[in-house]
C-alpha cells in the first residue's frame, strides 16, 4: 500500500486534464494531444502508464518485472538499522483539502494514482520475496491488492495488518509494504498494522517494507525497516503525531 494518503508524500503532481472520452490506451497507454497520457495515469520510469483499474494487472506485471539484480538481492530477514534523529517542529501546511481531523483528504481524481502507486510497491515486495524465499506470489501475498496482482486471484484481506506471509522452517515473517514515489522518509501505520505488529507470536518477526522512487527502476529502492514496537524507544523511529479514538456512554 501507499505509505499515506498526502499528494505531497506520494509523488503526484497536481492533475492534469484528463483527455475527452472516448481516447484509448493499455498499461503502456500513448499519449493523447499535448504528450498527456488519456485519463489516470503514472509516470513508470519515465513514461506514461495508465492507472485505470482495469490497466492494473498490467502495471503490477511491468514493476515486477523491471527489479534490477541490486533490488532482488536486498535482504528479507535483517532490518535496517535506523540512525538517531533530532525531533524537527512540525509546521502546518496550507495546501490541500484537509478534514477536521488534520488528514489530507485525497481528491477523487487521484485515487487511482494512489491505488497504483500501493500496487507498483506490492508488486516489487512479491517479485522480491519470491527471489528471496522461492515463494510464490499466490501463496504470500495477502493484502487486497493481490486482486490486481495476480490473474484469477481470491480476495486478500487488509484487516491482517500485513502485506506479506512467509513461513520459512520455524520462522514466520509478516511484511508490510509502504511504497512512495519518492523518498520522504515517513510512514504511516494503521490501526491493524499496529495491532498486528504489536502482538506477536515468539515465532513471528514484523519487517516494514519501505519501496522508495517505487516507479522509477534506476532510484528504486527497498529498505527494510525493523519494527517499532519491537525494540526499545520505537526501534529509533521519531513519533510525529498521535492521536486517541475514545468512546463513551452518558448512560
Amino acid at each position: 500500500m501507499p505509505l499515506s494518503d498526502r499528494r505531497a508524500d506520494l509523488g503526484l503532481a497536481a492533475t492534469r486534464p484528463l483527455e475527452p472520452a472516448g481516447s484509448t490506451g493499455g498499461a503502456t497507454g500513448g499519449c493523447g494531444p499535448g504528450g498527456s497520457a488519456p485519463g489516470p495515469h503514472v509516470m513508470l520510469n519515465g513514461r506514461p502508464v495508465s492507472a485505470r483499474p482495469d490497466d492494473l494487472a498490467a502495471l503490477a506485471r511491468e514493476v515486477a518485472a523491471d527489479l534490477t539484480p541490486k533490488q532482488r538481492a536486498t535482504s528479507a530477514t535483517s532490518a535496517t538499522a535506523l540512525a538517531p534523529r533530532i525531533p524537527q517542529p512540525r509546521t502546518s501546511s496550507s495546501s490541500g483539502a484537509r478534514s477536521h481531523s488534520g488528514s489530507y483528504q485525497v481528491p477523487a481524481s487521484d485515487q487511482d494514482r494512489t491505488l497504483a502507486v500501493g500496487l507498483a510497491g506490492e508488486a516489487a515486495v512479491a517479485a522480491w520475496l519470491q527471489e528471496q524465499f522461492g515463494v510464490e506470489p499466490q501463496d504470500s501475498w495477502k493484502s487486497g491488492l493481490r486482486v490486481h496482482g495476480l490473474a484469477g486471484a481470491q480476495p486478500g484481506d487488509d484487516r491482517l495488518g500485513y502485506d506479506f506471509l512467509i513461513h520459512d522452517g520455524d520462522a514466520t515473517y509478516l511484511y508490510e509494504v509502504k511504497a512512495s514515489t519518492g523518498h520522504s522518509g515517513e510512514i504511516i501505520l494503521g490501526e491493524s498494522e499496529v495491532r498486528r505488529a504489536s502482538r506477536l507470536k515468539p515465532d513471528e518477526t514484523y519487517f516494514i517494507v519501505y519501496v522508495s522512487h517505487v516507479l522509477d527502476r534506476d532510484r528504486r529502492n527497498i529498505t527494510v525497516l525493523p519494527n517499532p514496537f519491537g525494540a526499545p524507544d520505537l526501534a529509533g523511529y521519531e513519533l510525529v503525531s498521535t492521536q486517541l479514538r475514545l468512546r463513551f456512554n452518558l448512560g
